[in-house]
């Protein structure tokens, strides 16, 4: 019998793919390397006895062509409809079926509705590629604090919108996280060692990718867990998505990316008998999607068990330049903002800022700075932690400014600092921090007269290096050391 938990599929009650696809939906199919969020995820219904019928036994029972239940015994559908989301076109042909399916179907939500949960983040992908900056400046003003962009999929697939969608969405002051669509296996039956190599290979795409569009350390990666291998048994591959999961997320802290969190059906979450289990990968790492029939309420919120609820995908905002819903989740535990690791003992993290209007990069100790300077002004982002400096060593680095053009240098020759401050006009503003030593990793400095102000600039990855370098910056060498 079909548990009302459970996705269960009939004619006048379709299933319903989670996740921003109601506008592509209508004028594409889904390309096999680049399916929305929540493609495959299921669709969670509330017990309702007014409009979902129910047996004997409290379960949903299917309704047949005329709306009528059916009375004989009907086996479990197992299969995972590989269709787009089409939340308001019913299966069946004839109206009054079409009728009894839209009753029953999650609701059209509008952004300006005070009785729903809060709107704390919206994910988007290339579907979305209509959105313009009056767009994004509508979700800050909504009350919307992040923005999820699809990056990347499988091992070669990259979203064409997600550089654009993420500079808008930076421009309008709001969080920026990315997520990866991930397979792991083209097939249920591989074996699990096959699975985590796999995995940890996407995780190296994903963390490449965001690399080389300047996503920080601190941004927030998401594993979007939810693909259905063709051979799997119903929605299930035989190998673990949990442990394949785990190896995705180790791999993304190897390449410096310390926040993982995981997005899934709430059907998958479930210990023993999910895919991915809450007890292993931690609830709160968890974004759990579940639409629910009808309207959902602040008053009576859902999962609040786990770290965010996607709860619709049929939010319309007002004044948007086009009307195409979004998805939208509740972000219960803060899961989608940029984590600042601790140092390690005799270390302290230095903080990257980045000013929109002058294009300069700043690099401080201090946390204060580090939070104040945004809220002085619009046009600093913080980017994150840079790399760690030891709290003391014989190898100060130096701050100076050019009150002429508002540019500050960093350098440990102090022979540079006395020319720039006697002969040049620069100001003295002291030790920023401290060299480690050789044995650890390298600060590049990096040049580049187009910049104007932020025509220096330094980082401790060697990728983002390598690409600035073939897009005119000139590498200077190796400016200090310290911990990445």
């Amino acid at each position: 019998m079909i548990n009302l938990r459970k996705a269960a599929v009939f004619t006048g009650l379709c299933f319903i793919a989670l996740a921003a696809h109601a506008a592509q939906a209508d004028t594409a199919e889904v390309p096999v390397d680049n399916h929305p969020m929540g493609y495959y995820a299921e669709v969670q219904t509330e017990e309702n006895p007014m409009t979902v019928p129910i047996d004997a036994q409290g379960n949903l029972a299917p309704i047949d062509e005329e709306g009528q239940t059916v009375k004989e015994d009907i086996q479990e559908n197992t299969e995972t409809p590989k269709v787009s989301s089409r939340v308001r076109r019913a299966i069946a042909d004839d109206a009054e079926t079409a009728q009894a399916s839209l009753r029953n179907a999650p609701s059209d939500l509008v952004s300006n509705d005070t009785s729903l949960p809060r709107k704390d983040a919206v994910d988007i992908a290339s579907w979305q590629d209509w959105m313009t900056q009056s767009d994004f400046n509508q979700l800050k003003a909504q009350g919307v604090k992040t923005v999820i962009v699809k990056l990347t999929e499988s091992t070669t697939y990259i979203n064409p919108a997600a550089k654009a969608q993420i500079q808008m969405a930076k421009n309008a002051g709001l969080t920026v996280a990315v997520y990866h669509f991930s397979h792991f296996s083209e097939s249920g039956k591989t074996a699990q060692a096959t699975v985590n190599n796999t995995a940890r290979a996407e995780a190296n795409f994903f963390a490449n990718v965001a690399k080389q569009y300047g996503l920080s350390t601190s941004t927030v990666m998401i594993n979007d867990a939810e693909y259905v291998p063709k051979d799997s048994v119903g929605t299930m591959p035989y190998w673990d998505w949990t442990v394949a999961s785990q190896n995705f997320a180790d791999q993304l802290k190897k390449q410096g990316f310390a926040t993982t969190r995981h997005y899934a059906s709430k059907a998958w979450a479930v210990d023993g008998v999910g895919q991915m289990e809450p007890s292993k990968l931690g609830a709160k790492n968890l974004w759990i999607a579940q639409y629910l029939y009808g309207k959902p309420s602040a008053s009576n919120l859902q999962n609040t068990q786990f770290g965010s609820w996607q709860y619709t995908s049929q939010m319309y905002f007002t004044n948007f330049s086009r009307r195409s819903p979004l998805d939208v989740s509740i972000d219960y535990a803060n899961i989608f903002a940029p984590v600042n690791p601790p140092a390690p003992s005799g270390y302290t993290n230095i903080y990257r800022l980045y000013n929109n209007r002058n294009l300069e990069h700043l690099y401080t100790k201090d946390a204060n700075e580090k939070d104040r300077l945004p809220q002085l002004s619009k046009d600093w982002k913080y980017e994150g932690v840079a790399w760690k400096a030891p709290k003391s060593s014989s190898v100060p680095v130096y701050r100076v400014y050019d009150p002429r053009s508002g540019e500050h240098l960093y350098t440990k020759d102090a022979y540079e600092v006395s020319v720039l401050t006697s002969k040049h006009g620069w100001r003295r503003e002291g030790v920023a921090f401290y060299s480690d030593s050789s044995s650890a990793t390298p600060a590049y400095r990096l040049y580049n007269p187009a910049a104007g102000v932020g025509a220096h600039f330094i980082t401790m990855d060697s990728y983002e290096k390598s690409v600035l370098v073939t897009r005119g910056w000139k590498y200077e060498g190796i400016a200090w050391y310290g911990k990445k």
